[in-house]
């Protein structure tokens, strides 16, 4: 008998460390648990930090390019044919944003036997330096322009100056800049040239759709004592077929340095195929 209460008395005082030892082990358990979540999230995180890494690199190193071709014919009492050709391309670096467009048009029209041509050679680049804040810019703007149309020849235009972007999202962006340049001209009637110095001021507004049409406004501006220039380019691109859209665009320009007897006031209407490269 003496020997079962001795038994049960040590069976007794065991009972409290078991169960504290049962209750560290749980906690032992759950806390492995814990680091082990914590480790599996931390992986979690540095994969999902890694693959934005990426996209970030591959957006900093794009490049596009897309075409644009147009043509309109007549027949009858007056033959017309407008050949419309472009190249516009963007290039995202990681401290430069870079774009260069280019526009060839050529008009042939036949009156009373008598041929008449025309044409307009474009071509500009804009060099946007990005600071620590990558919407706040320096930018490079400069542009060449051959117009028989305004019967204006070797039009060089320089610009330096500051651009900012106020936004840009998934859908939307909207960017405006401002510098002093300098423009120089020749007008085609008195063959003289001309040269200035200016203010000119951009604004560009673009908005994606869900049907993967775009559509894009920008102005533009260049001011000085003597002249003035402002020019408004709406477009509107639709998707046809994979790499294959048709854009409608409306071209506003106001120039004061053209020829005697060619309107200051010159519109532009044309729909297009815009074929993307890459």
């Amino acid at each position: 008998m003496k020997t079962l209460l001795v038994f049960l008395s040590i069976f007794t005082l065991s009972l409290p460390a078991t169960a504290a030892d049962f209750a560290a082990l749980q906690k032992q358990k759950k806390a492995s648990d814990f680091f082990k979540n914590a480790h599996k999230k931390k992986r979690n995180m540095m994969r999902m930090l890694n693959e934005k890494q990426k996209k970030s690199d591959m957006d900093e190193n794009e490049l596009s390019l897309q075409g644009e071709f147009g043509f309109l014919t007549t027949s009858g009492n007056t033959k017309t044919s407008v050949l419309k050709m472009a190249l516009d391309a963007q290039h995202e670096l990681k401290s430069w944003s870079n774009q260069y467009a280019f526009q060839a048009l050529q008009r042939s029209s036949e009156v009373r036997d008598e041929e008449v041509e025309n044409s307009r050679i474009q071509f500009s680049s804009q060099f946007d330096y990005k600071l620590v804040n990558k919407n706040n810019r320096l930018f490079a703007y400069a542009e060449y322009d051959d117009n028989e149309f305004l019967r204006l020849s070797d039009q060089f235009t320089a610009v330096f100056g500051w651009r900012q972007i106020a936004w840009k999202k998934e859908k939307s962006s909207f960017g405006y800049s401002l510098g002093p340049g300098y423009v120089t001209f020749t007008r085609a009637d008195t063959e003289e040239s001309f040269y200035d110095f200016i203010v000119r001021g951009t604004a560009d507004y673009s908005y994606q759709f869900k049907n993967n049409a775009k559509f894009r406004h920008n102005v533009s501006a260049e001011m000085s004592e003597d002249t003035t220039k402002a020019k408004s380019v709406t477009s509107l691109t639709a998707k046809v077929f994979e790499k294959l859209a048709m854009k409608l665009s409306f071209e506003m320009i106001l120039d004061e340095n053209v020829s005697r007897n060619v309107d200051r006031f010159t519109t532009q209407t044309s729909v297009s195929l815009v074929y993307q490269f890459f």
